[in-house]
């Protein structure tokens, strides 16, 4: 409550005085568009969040207050304008901001889609190909809702979950401590997604989940993503399974992000210029990989940029449903505007450990 009431109180001063943009300026790379982030659009955040990882929740209530204040404070464009006043041929110089939405869920169909259309706002979704027209879950989702299956039914000694991932061969020291997102997120950020599944396998064979647990999280099909982009809306890549790149081999990264490309291409029959890191991870290796595999922009989730390709490291702000609330848990102009200019990022720094090559040695 103490901190919510500070961030509250800081918010309100630094939009009150016009110092969130300058506050802002040292944290953010100057002269780059405002690209916002969203994943999962539902009705109802309480109830949904009983079953999936709130910090990806947005209810459509509260993403049309994001979209009306945004809206009223910037003109709304898409991705490839976006890049054209990265690549300097759109040379006004008006507040603008685009609106994206990463994972290819299901919902953004039946919740952000009509909102979106309704308000004439463009918007772009970056796909986990091989998930599209299916009734696969992305693994996070599966691992988070199998770890906090395991916790609420408080079946297991608290040190077991280390003692299953050594039983796969895997430590991770510090992983018997952490409440469920964060074991979640301490195993997407150290093993690749081979021993992922692994984990994930070993856990659901303990406790399986019903398949009607999974269907909020199922992805758009391609009759969708196909209406999708006939009403103007941008398709970008975000892999084809949504790998962490940095934790993964040269060969799959290249297979990630070149055969998502291809596979959006062949299916919509359109060039596909945009491509989002999964997590907003990246390293020299995976930069290179997605600029060889043709793609003009990318997208991460912080400031941090690779010098060489500043195109495909472009930052973005990642919100959802509690993220612009203040300590009353009602909605925050203020904290929205500091969100946006990325006042807040002087304080956190960059969350990402990026872990780039030497040879990347002007990373911004």
């Amino acid at each position: 409550m103490i901190r919510s009431w500070m961030k509250t109180g800081a918010a309100e001063v630094l939009s009150r005085t016009g110092l969130d943009k300058v506050v802002g300026s040292f944290a953010a790379s100057s002269g780059v568009p405002v690209v916002i982030g969203y994943h999962r659009v539902v009705e109802d955040f309480a109830a949904s969040a009983a079953n999936s990882i709130p910090s990806m929740l947005v209810s459509r209530q509260m993403l049309e207050r994001h979209l009306d204040w945004i809206g009223h404070r910037f003109r709304f464009v898409s991705l490839d304008e976006v890049g054209a006043r990265l690549e300097g041929s759109d040379s006004t110089v008006d507040p603008i901001a685009a609106i994206t939405f990463d994972d290819g869920y299901r919902d953004f169909y039946d919740h952000a889609f009509p909102l979106l259309k309704q308000k004439g706002v463009p918007a772009a979704v970056f796909v986990v190909t091989d998930l599209v027209n299916t009734t696969g879950v992305q693994l996070h989702d599966k691992l988070y809702l199998l770890l906090a299956r395991r916790v609420a039914a408080r079946s297991s000694r608290p040190g077991d979950l280390a003692g299953l991932l050594q039983g796969l061969g895997i430590s991770l020291p510090g992983i018997v401590a952490k409440a469920p997102y964060q074991a979640m997120r301490a195993l997407l950020e150290a093993l690749p997604q081979e021993s992922l599944r692994r984990v994930a396998a070993a856990l659901e064979s303990e406790a399986p989940i019903s398949e009607d647990t999974f269907k909020p999280f199922y992805s758009l099909t391609w009759e969708m993503l196909d209406r999708v982009q006939r009403a103007g809306m941008t398709i970008g890549s975000h892999t084809k399974t949504h790998v962490i790149l940095t934790n993964e081999s040269g060969p799959r990264v290249v297979d990630e992000v070149r055969g998502s490309k291809e596979e959006i291409e062949r299916r919509l029959a359109m060039g596909v210029r945009h491509f989002a890191y999964p997590s907003g991870q990246f390293n020299t290796a995976s930069v290179k990989a997605v600029a060889k595999a043709g793609y003009r922009f990318g997208y991460t989730v912080c400031s941090h940029r690779d010098g060489r390709h500043p195109q495909l490291t472009v930052p973005r702000t990642l919100l959802w449903e509690n993220s612009c609330r203040d300590f009353r848990g009602a909605f925050s102009g203020p904290i929205l505007n500091c969100q946006v200019h990325r006042a807040f990022d002087v304080v956190s720094g960059c969350r990402q450990p990026h872990r780039m090559s030497q040879e990347c040695g002007n990373a911004q």
